[in-house]
């Protein structure tokens, strides 16, 4: 691996750490984060009942060829 492409990584690494440390250790950026998190909880709890009704249309289907 390339040493100047290895450094790059690591600046990119490194500033992003900062970026979210920064955006997470103010009281906005902290709200905000509570934020992302309830709206990335809401969206899973959707896609399981998405895929749990679509298990059941599966399996009602699959009963009712093999009946």
């Amino acid at each position: 691996m390339d040493n100047r492409k290895l450094f790059a990584g690591i600046l990119t690494v490194v500033a992003a750490g900062v970026a979210v440390t920064l955006v997470l250790s103010t009281k906005k950026g902290r709200q905000t984060g509570k934020n992302l998190l309830k709206k990335g909880n809401k969206l899973t709890d959707e896609l399981k009942g998405k895929f749990n009704d679509f298990v059941d249309q599966v399996q009602e289907r699959v009963q009712g060829v093999l009946k």
